[in-house]
């Protein structure tokens, strides 16, 4: 009765919120993931606060959030248990090296995608990753930012030389990263495709430099995309800050109208919530400043923002951003329209969450 119970409040939540007239700040709160210091919420008063108000839609789990796993169940309950709309509890779980849930912490360590496709089967993968899931759900995570699904060079220092790719081929990146897919939709739990529109053959590391792709990258990195779209199973992708000037000469791909609109959206067809890559990321902030950053990425048609701290500046993240987009669009630079269909999709992203 408790379980029926619950189901029916969560449909009537998103029945009254789809149907109200939200107001900006609601839509845009929704559209933010932050990151922040800290294992206990006694700790996390600010980042509880700005759940609880609607000031953010998400959180994003680092290793530095995880210390073992009574905490984290604590944690996760703790955040998840303030919002009135559900929260998107995200990590990087991908297996391998990265991996925020790994024998430091005291949980099992996993394979990374290349050691899953060159040893298992796609039965051994799909057993693999189902666990992998439960494991996450057991934990409060309901959104895992894998899997990867750049083809690999194994030249490239932060995809391929650290086994983060299933294949340089198109082909066997699809089916395993299916079988990874398939597994956590079965779960619940969300996952997000990464790193549109390929960060495979890029020969430096968008955490740390600005990263261009245009003389390595070819079309057929497009292909594990198009195929998850075709098939209905691209839930979320998240999109690289990789330049890849034979589309777009002046903005990397997160920050590009023309990669996430116009190829993504438009020729992709490609319905469902688009995610930063962290905009905190040198790869992007050498170059555009916070405030271009969010006004280009949500002007791109990106609908969750990620931000990896809580402060910039000692100033509260989702209160920078309000600000930003505040001015915005006074100014006539950022659209409401672009904050509406970004809130209509993350809303439909997490009721697709909820049980059924």
């Amino acid at each position: 009765m408790k379980f029926s119970l619950h189901v029916s409040l969560l449909c009537g939540l998103f029945a009254s919120v789809l149907f109200a007239s939200p107001s900006v700040q609601t839509m845009l709160g929704q559209m933010v993931m932050v990151g922040f210091e800290g294992q206990e919420s006694a700790q996390l008063t600010p980042v509880v606060k700005a759940v609880k108000e609607g000031q953010i839609g998400g959180v994003l789990l680092l290793g530095r959030n995880i210390a073992s796993s009574t905490q984290l169940k604590s944690l996760t309950h703790a955040l998840q248990s303030r919002a009135s709309v559900p929260l998107l509890i995200a990590v990087d779980q991908e297996g391998g090296k990265v991996a925020r849930l790994n024998a430091t912490n005291g949980f099992e360590a996993s394979p990374s995608a290349k050691e899953v496709a060159m040893d298992m089967s796609l039965e051994a993968a799909s057993a693999l990753y189902k666990n992998m899931a439960k494991e996450l759900k057991a934990h409060g995570i309901n959104y895992n930012l894998a899997p990867v699904v750049d083809l690999e060079n194994p030249n490239s220092p932060i995809i391929g030389k650290i086994g983060r790719s299933f294949s340089p081929y198109a082909t066997t990146t699809s089916v395993y990263a299916q079988a990874f897919v398939d597994a956590f939709m079965r779960e619940n739990v969300a996952t997000s495709l990464k790193h549109f529109p390929g960060h495979g053959s890029a020969m430096s590391d968008s955490h740390l430099v600005l990263t261009d792709v245009t003389q390595t990258w070819s079309f057929e990195e497009l292909r594990p995309y198009y195929d998850f779209i075709q098939l209905g199973k691209a839930q979320s992708i998240m999109v690289a800050h990789v330049y890849l000037r034979r589309f777009d000469p002046d903005f990397p791909a997160s920050l590009s109208k023309i990669l996430v609109h116009d190829l993504l959206r438009e020729r992709m067809g490609f319905k469902g919530v688009v995610i930063s890559d962290d905009l905190l990321m040198k790869g992007v902030s050498h170059t555009f400043s916070f405030e271009e950053r969010i006004i280009h990425s949500i002007n791109a048609g990106v609908d969750i923002l990620i931000v990896s701290d809580f402060y910039m500046e000692n100033v509260p993240v989702p209160e920078r951003i309000r600000s930003i987009v505040t001015e915005a669009l006074s100014r006539g630079e950022i659209e409401l329209q672009a904050i509406e269909e970004a809130y209509t999709r993350i809303l439909a992203f997490k009721k697709s969450l909820q049980p059924q």
